[in-house]
């Protein structure tokens, strides 16, 4: 199983600079209840990239089961869907995220169909912290631009398409322990957003410096 490891304890030089930004922008942060905490939601909505940045924040592993499961199969997603089909690839998601979600706490990215599927989402909310990131469609088909690897959104109008899929899946998004709604605010607002709601909600509290420090000298 391959785990994209941003770990605070040793971070690598080509990260240095982002836990410098991140800890000039945040505090640092622990997490209090001792669980994995899993993004959930449409795709564009800021998984992937708000995710790293909580993991950094937190010192633990971030990991994207989308890019687990290509690293594992050496296929993209869109291929995985024209060769073997959707069913095939949700239950290749099932067993990579249950896999990730028995060892330590991390922060995990899923696929936007992830949560949708029962016995996925049933492990995820026994295992995890489950916030679902959420924003307009128009919103979300900006942020994508192209839409060659997502293959939802290949035959039709990304809006409309993005429209349906927020219709369809709201009522498994709304099972999440925490929500958030990003839009239009720039990126940072969002993390911050993001910390405040998960320290007031208990799941973080602020760290000591000298992790902070410890980092940065590493």
């Amino acid at each position: 199983m391959t785990v994209h490891n941003q770990k605070s304890a040793s971070p690598p030089s080509a990260h240095r600079q982002a836990y410098r930004q991140d800890q000039q922008l945040y505090p640092v942060y622990n997490l209090t209840i001792k669980k994995p905490i899993v993004l959930v939601g449409l795709m564009g909505t800021g998984k992937t990239a708000l995710g790293s940045r909580l993991a950094r924040i937190l010192g633990v592993n971030f990991c994207d089961s989308d890019q687990m499961i290509e690293d594992q199969s050496n296929l993209s997603i869109s291929d995985i869907f024209d060769i073997a089909g959707e069913g095939k690839f949700r239950e290749i998601e099932e067993r990579v995220i249950s896999e990730v979600l028995s060892g330590s706490p991390l922060v995990l990215s899923t696929g936007g169909g992830a949560f949708c599927q029962d016995r996925t989402r049933a492990v995820i909310r026994d295992r995890a912290i489950s916030l679902w990131l959420d924003a307009e469609p128009e919103t979300l088909a900006r942020r994508i631009g192209n839409t060659s690897s997502r293959p939802l959104l290949a035959k039709g109008d990304p809006v409309s398409i993005l429209t349906a899929l927020a219709a369809d899946r709201k009522p498994f998004y709304s099972q999440a322990d925490l929500y958030l709604k990003t839009g239009h605010q720039p990126h940072r607002q969002s993390m911050k957003l993001l910390l405040d709601m998960l320290e007031q909600s208990g799941h973080i509290t602020k760290a000591d410096n000298s992790r902070n420090r410890a980092l940065l000298q590493s």
